[in-house]
């Protein structure tokens, strides 16, 4: 194993950036400290054409694809071929999210869901840092999975804060108490807050709750009451929403309802500790701890 001397990864970047569902990610590469974009392509035909001349050679080459067979086959091929000893992604928009189903353009093991891509992107940049080669596209769907789980098994430090789990499944809520519990992060877990109770500023018994997890599915109007009394009821807390399809529309729903970042429960393990590190360290970090 290796360790690289520098600690910037060199970027190219395919596709349509300027499209509603890339901006986030679009925009966190762009300011991600540990990413340097050395050149932006239109599409994987123009990135092929170009490929000679990059200013520098790339560590990392991340796809953004709209819709489904927006690449050509040889063209794709040939992008791997390139990127055989580099990491290849192709981040797939909303509107393709099901492509493995009947289209196999781009191999499993360098396909992940926009929505998923910042957290798998990310322990693509330790993996590199640490020397570690890349997976293989020929990978199973197997061991794609046991990959990106390894990759981000390990979740934030939590220990010493309190969260609280809010939600109309009660089993659901458990399971996230549980993963909590694995991060050093005790919980207590309530169902939706509904107009008949009192809201009232509320702390734990054990302390200040640090942490509100939200369950946003189905959204509707008793959900969105829950939120904002949860806001209320735990005024210093830091929010995340845990929902199915969080995209662009339920973002929209949430502009108004303070809410810190949403998890998608389809990367719910992942995804919850890639967005409590976020956190931890950034400059919420400061909100989280001024309680004394």
């Amino acid at each position: 194993m290796s360790f690289r001397q520098s600690a910037v990864c060199n970027l190219v970047l395919i596709g349509p950036a300027a499209r509603r569902e890339f901006s986030t990610l679009v925009s966190w590469l762009r300011q991600n400290p540990g990413i340097r974009i050395v050149d932006h392509f239109r599409d994987v035909g123009a990135a092929l054409d170009g490929w000679d001349s990059l200013s520098a050679e790339p560590e990392m080459t991340v796809v953004l694809q709209s819709w489904s067979d927006e690449s050509a086959q040889p063209d794709v091929n040939q992008l791997i071929g390139k990127t055989l000893f580099q990491r290849l992604l192709c981040c797939i928009g909303p509107w393709c999210e099901s492509d493995g189903r009947n289209r196999d353009v781009w191999p499993d093991a360098l396909c992940v869901r926009c929505r998923l891509a910042e957290s798998v992107i990310a322990a693509e940049l330790r993996s590199i840092n640490a020397g570690h080669l890349p997976i293989p596209p020929t990978s199973s769907r197997d061991e794609v999975f046991a990959h990106r789980m390894a990759a981000t098994a390990h979740g934030p430090g939590l220990q010493d804060m309190e969260g609280a789990v809010i939600g109309p499944d009660r089993v659901f809520r458990k399971t996230i108490c549980s993963t909590l519990r694995d991060d050093g992060l005790r919980s207590v877990h309530l169902p939706l807050i509904t107009s008949r109770h009192r809201i009232v500023s509320r702390e734990a018994s054990r302390g200040p709750i640090h942490f509100v997890i939200h369950d946003l599915d189905p959204w509707d109007e008793l959900t969105e009451y829950s939120l904002t009394a949860s806001r209320r009821m735990f005024p210093l807390a830091t929010v995340l929403g845990i929902a199915s399809m969080p995209d662009a529309g339920i973002r929209a729903e949430l502009d108004d309802s303070q809410i810190d970042s949403v998890v998608p429960k389809l990367d719910f393990e992942n995804g919850l500790h890639w967005q409590l590190k976020q956190l931890l360290d950034s400059d919420r970090q400061k909100q989280v701890h001024s309680y004394g």
